[in-house]
Parts: structure tokens; sequence; C-alpha cells
């Protein structure tokens, strides 16, 4: 265990909680565009990580994070940001809007990637600021494929309401056989081919 790796560690989980930040406050923002400011009146339309802090999933997050940064690499990192409360009946168009609102937040993660990806490409940073910056890059651009994975509750299963009634998708989302089996297939099915799809875009974006 070394120093480097300690701060590392510990800039990496500054750069999951602004991300989530970004995120949390995407779909707050476009569910207030649409006309629902439920999440707005609780205060959630901020980028203050402690705003969008889930007592369980952000506290999980972290605290494996802090171990990794230790030396405990062998620990999973998993862990979720507190869910952005939308009230659909409050928008004109609660499908559409609906769907939107959930995809805001996968796109702003990718939105920053883009950001981030120009300043690494096109300006010289010290060795330290352009590692955090393209550490940065990879996280969003995981969080933005993790999310539009079309299992509930993950914000990309909004999308199989264009194929099925309302009825029928939050019978879905709310099987709890399926939501395990979900999670089962990200695990053990599709964790190296996140990790390898992030790899390459975060290439691309920056230019490796």
């Amino acid at each position: 265990m070394s120093q480097d790796s300690i701060q590392l560690g510990l800039l990496l989980i500054v750069i999951i909680l602004f991300s989530l930040s970004i995120h949390e406050f995407a779909h707050a923002f476009t569910a207030n565009l649409f006309g629902d400011p439920t999440a707005k009146n609780e205060g959630r339309m901020s980028l203050n990580p402690f705003r969008h802090w889930d007592t369980v999933g952000t506290t999980l997050l972290v605290g494996l994070l802090a171990l990794r940064a230790i030396g405990l690499t062998a620990l999973p990192a998993f862990g979720w940001g507190k869910p952005v409360p939308v009230n659909e009946g409050n928008f004109e168009n609660p499908r559409l809007h609906g769907i939107q609102t959930a995809l805001a937040g996968p796109m702003s993660n990718f939105f920053l990637a883009m950001i981030l990806a120009l300043i690494v490409r096109f300006t010289h940073l010290p060795e330290l600021v352009s590692t955090a910056l393209i550490m940065a890059i990879y996280v969003n651009i995981f969080l933005m494929f993790f999310n539009l994975l079309p299992i509930p509750p993950l914000d990309g299963s909004r999308v199989l309401r264009l194929f099925m009634s309302e009825q029928q998708y939050y019978h879905l989302a709310s099987n709890p056989v399926f939501l395990i089996g979900g999670i089962f297939v990200v695990l053990y099915l599709l964790s190296d081919l996140l990790v390898q799809a992030t790899a390459y875009l975060t290439r691309v974006l920056i230019g490796a």
C-alpha cells in the first residue's frame, strides 16, 4: 500500500460522488423542465453530493472504495445514489417525458465525459491532474453504460415502456425475480463487456 494509491483512491471517491451528483441533478432538472417540481421542491436539483447521498447505497460505495484504497482490492465496488423522486402525473406526456427524464441521467454523464476529454486532449496538464480527469472520464462512461441497461430499476429500463403497456412495465419493474435475475446478468454476464466498452470509449474520447 503506497501513499499514491491512497491518494488515487480518495480522488476516485470524490470523482464518483461528483459524477453521481451530476447524474441525479440531470434527472431533477429535466423533470422540472417538463413540469414536475417534486425533486426541486425536495432540494434535489443540486450538485451538492450530500443532497443525493443514499444512507445505504452511497455509504456502502464510499466505504468499499476507501477499503480498496488502503489495499483491499479484492473487494467489489458497488453502490448507488439516492433516487430522485419523480411524479409523472405532472408531465404533459407522462410516457415520453418519463423516458426523457430517465435518460437525462446517463446522457449527463456522457456529456461530462466529452467535456473532460476535450480538456485532456487539447491542454497540457500536470500528470496528476490528467490522471484524475481520465479517471473521471472512465467513471462517467461506465455510469452511462451501466444505467442504460434495460433492467429495472436502472434508467434504461424506462425504454421498455415504448414496447409494453404501463401496467406491464410496472408489473415487471416490481417483480423481485426479474430484479434478482437482472443483478445476476450484470454481475456475471455483462461485467466484462461493460468494462471493455468503457475502456474502449474512454480511449476514443481522449485520442489514445
